[in-house]
């Protein structure tokens, strides 16, 4: 069930934490995005997987043609007799700004987990980012008291 489809939002290399605050988006480098893709937030089953999706030329294809690749998954399945699984696990909006977010991410091939910055050049993409995971962890406090 796709909760969210955003067609813009950049990417971000960031730094580890500087305090236990949380992350900030003024050590971004936001002038310079790692990437600009789409994001689409998708309920598989109990989890939330939040697909960034990018473009690059398609090979062997006429010039200008492309092709849409995962760039990056954040695979969240959150669960709440566990305290280490809470979202803020995977999703942390940052302490000085409502319209960027550090996700983490893992690479399927690697099992290696990271965080990336994720950021809206609109505030109510970013919004809409965050009431996706309100309605996603809601509806999973739903289904367990069902």
């Amino acid at each position: 069930q796709r909760l969210l489809k955003i067609d813009e939002v950049f990417i971000y290399r960031i730094p580890p934490m500087r305090t236990a605050d949380g992350h900030r988006a003024e050590d971004w480098n936001l002038a310079k995005p790692l990437a600009t893709c789409s994001l689409v937030a998708v309920r598989r089953d109990n989890d939330l997987c939040i697909d960034i999706m990018a473009e690059r030329p398609k090979p062997n294809a006429p010039e200008g043609a492309m092709e849409t690749y995962l760039f990056a998954q954040s695979s969240i399945a959150v669960d709440f007799s566990n305290p280490s699984h809470k979202i803020e696990h995977w999703v942390n909006p940052v302490v000085d700004s409502s319209r960027y977010f550090a996700v983490r991410i893992k690479d399927s091939k690697t099992g290696r987990e990271a965080f990336i910055g994720v950021g809206f050049r609109e505030r109510t993409d970013a919004t809409n980012f965050r009431m996706s995971i309100e309605d996603y962890i809601n509806s999973l406090k739903r289904e367990q008291k069902a």
